[in-house]
């Protein structure tokens, strides 16, 4: 970038503020764009530029951040034109905006010119979409107006975004000399049309002229720009005009280069070793009171992480999981958190055995130099239900259409967990709009790619949901027994965070119905929490009681305790029902499985002389009496099953009075 104002005459500068397209409201993400949370449009124009490629012009606010979906900020705005990767066929191709007009005086023959602009990274609404700050590059092309004719192509690799309000612009410089062939135009384009993510952001793009003698680097190349490993050396080419200088710097290191540079410019010179991680080095060239740079980006890629999985899943608490990972060598560092647990001797392919209690997400860390990539992998722990229950809903039967998969852009607001809508429960009818929306607190959004991990739905309950069981369940009200119902509750969103219970007025409503006439005999609020983090819902346990009438068999409806809010009001998952102990007479205290014959003998309490029924499921839903004359004998009565234990890897029983 040329300094010296005195030596530079400015005869072109373009803003971008004239963009005009759909702002707010249909901004790419739920919070803005990703990772800055800056403002956004698309579908737009800019005056005195033509364009073509799918959705142009986009564009990113660089002085506001993401606010509300319906709401345009009021405070000045500074546009940059984000450019679009494409798949360089049908409609979706790459994106590019060409100055209309040509600019005045901008290639007069043997004149040197200087291109300033501020360059970053590009993204819209998801992660997939960002240049990966390697390969990708933002093209200017420098077109005679006349016939279109290329006179000079420059490529920058720009940085990727750095944080919230923040896209990292950063200052670029490129010259060229005129050859009097006629007026000029730019062309502003990517140079990886084979991928569908953007390229990067332009703002603030000037055109000068240079005194005669001024300074300029013509070009600027690092071999390799890829490194393979940390420390790999690096030969730096350049080609330089002006001469003779008074200094030739490359930075960071500040290496004096003007003793490695020739009579015509042309120099050369090797750095070993090389970086330690993705590293952008400028040559910065002066003059009396004139200096110009041009900048070049060497890359350390991180290790690749092929694979990175927690076998198996789901477990009990304390079972052993194994966690086993393939990364691509060479690597720095390899760790597993939680934990901090040091693997990198098992660099390349390896395994180590962990006893989650709860459900976890295991991150591995692996580092090449200073460069760092992460996988996730969760270990689903399960906690068998209660075996005394007299009905069981984990929600799992959950269906939806294709399509009806992975809500939001990133997933769930918060903790990004998958999510489903329009889905259908069996054994439950539902209403409301969109029903049934639903929550995998076991998976994570990966990109929109349905998980083929084992799910845990848990239902959300929106403003005007509900949803109520077809059928009683039998023995769940027998005249002056107590009974219990246990649930895990969270709150609940979906894409947008507008959308979340507020964790104060908003209840999931449990309403205890007589099967027959759907009379109300029982109802239960509770307001949860708000969700706690990435891949956390925070789902806690919540239980109440009611004392049976005697009126028969009752079924659950499921709504919203704040109807009046246009939001959710909670998630519920794992919902049991059980005749409230403890000292229940009848209450299951051990089951043991034969290794050889694999009966299963349970023993329970029981009041002695009494007769009792023992009943079995192998699935929580459909049970069958198994035995209904089963004398107590105190508080070691046994029962022994020879016929359904053998035959189901898991089978459930319960003891009733009759």
């Amino acid at each position: 970038m040329l300094l010296g104002g005195s030596a530079a005459a400015q005869i072109f500068t373009e803003d971008f503020n004239s963009f005009t397209g759909v702002l707010n409201g249909n901004q790419g993400g739920a919070q803005g764009q990703y990772i800055t949370t800056h403002d956004m449009g698309h579908s737009g124009n800019l005056t005195g530029w033509s364009k073509a490629g799918a959705g142009t012009v986009h564009a990113v606010d660089t002085a506001n951040v993401w606010t509300d979906p319906s709401t345009v900020t009021a405070n000045p705005q500074n546009w940059g034109v984000l450019i679009w990767g494409g798949n360089g066929v049908g409609t979706n191709i790459i994106n590019e905006i060409t100055l209309a007009a040509p600019i005045a005086g901008s290639n007069t023959s043997g004149t040197p010119y200087i291109i300033d602009f501020l360059g970053a990274g590009g993204v819209y609404h998801a992660a997939a979409q960002g240049n990966d700050g390697t390969t990708d590059a933002l093209r200017i092309q420098v077109l005679r107006a006349s016939d279109s004719a290329v006179l000079h192509t420059f490529d920058q690799i720009v940085a990727q975004p750095v944080g919230v309000g923040n896209l990292g612009l950063t200052p670029y410089s490129f010259n060229y000399t005129g050859d009097g062939t006629g007026d000029i135009v730019f062309r502003i384009t990517g140079v990886n049309d084979t991928v569908t993510r953007f390229q990067g952001t332009i703002d603030d793009l000037t055109l000068s002229i240079g005194a005669p003698g001024a300074p300029g680097v013509t070009t600027f190349t690092a071999t390799p720009d890829a490194l393979g490993d940390a420390g790999e050396a690096v030969a730096f080419d350049w080609l330089v005009t002006g001469l003779p200088l008074d200094s030739l710097v490359i930075t960071p290191g500040d290496i004096n280069v003007l003793d490695d540079t020739d009579g015509a410019g042309v120099g050369t010179h090797d750095l070993d070793p090389g970086p330690n991680g993705t590293t952008q080095y400028t040559l910065t060239a002066m003059k009396g009171g004139d200096t110009v740079t041009r900048k070049v980006t060497v890359t350390l890629p991180a290790p690749e992480i092929t694979s990175f999985a927690a076998s198996p899943s789901p477990v009990t608490p304390g079972e052993e999981v194994t966690l086993s990972w393939q990364v691509e060598l060479p690597v720095t560092t390899l760790t597993i958190t939680p934990g901090d647990i040091d693997v990198s001797g098992d660099t390349g392919a390896g395994s180590i055995i962990v006893n989650p209690t709860e459900s976890t997400i295991y991150t591995l860390t692996a580092t090449r130099g200073t460069s760092t990539s992460t996988a996730n992998a969760l270990a689903i722990v399960q906690t068998p239900p209660n075996p005394n229950a007299l009905y069981f809903e984990g929600f799992e039967t959950l269906t939806a259409p294709p399509g009806n998969f992975n809500g939001a852009p990133t997933g769930q607001v918060t903790t990004t967990h998958d999510l489903v809508f329009g889905a259908s429960l069996t054994g439950w009818s539902g209403t409301g709009g969109g029903v049934i929306h639903a929550v995998d607190t076991h998976n994570i959004w990966t990109g929109g790619v349905v998980s083929t991990n084992p799910p845990n739905w848990a239902v959300m309950i929106w403003q005007d949901n509900a949803i109520t069981q077809w059928e009683g369940i039998a023995g769940s009200n027998d005249a002056g027994t107590p009974y219990r119902i246990d649930f895990l509750a969270a709150g609940a969103v979906y894409e947008v965070a507008g959308q979340v219970n507020d964790g104060t007025t908003d209840n999931l409503l449990i309403e205890v119905l007589r099967a027959s006439d759907s009379a109300v005999l029982h109802t239960f609020n509770h307001t949860p929490a708000l969700p706690v983090g990435e891949g956390d819902l925070g789902l806690l346990p919540v239980n109440f009681t009611y004392t049976g009438d005697g009126s028969g068999d009752i079924l659950f409806r499921i709504g919203p305790g704040n109807a009046d809010q246009v939001r959710f009001q909670g998630t519920i998952d794992d919902l049991s029902l059980s005749v409230a102990g403890p000292g229940a007479a009848f209450q299951i205290t051990d089951i043991v499985r034969d290794p050889q014959t694999l009966a299963a003998t349970i023993t329970f309490d029981s009041v002695d002389g009494v007769i009792y029924e023992v009943w079995g499921s192998p699935d929580l839903q459909s049970w069958q009496d198994l035995d209904d004359s089963v004398v107590g004998t105190g508080n070691s009565t046994q029962f022994t099953d020879s016929v359904f234990a053998p035959a189901n890897l898991q089978y459930y029983y319960q003891v009733r009075r009759p």
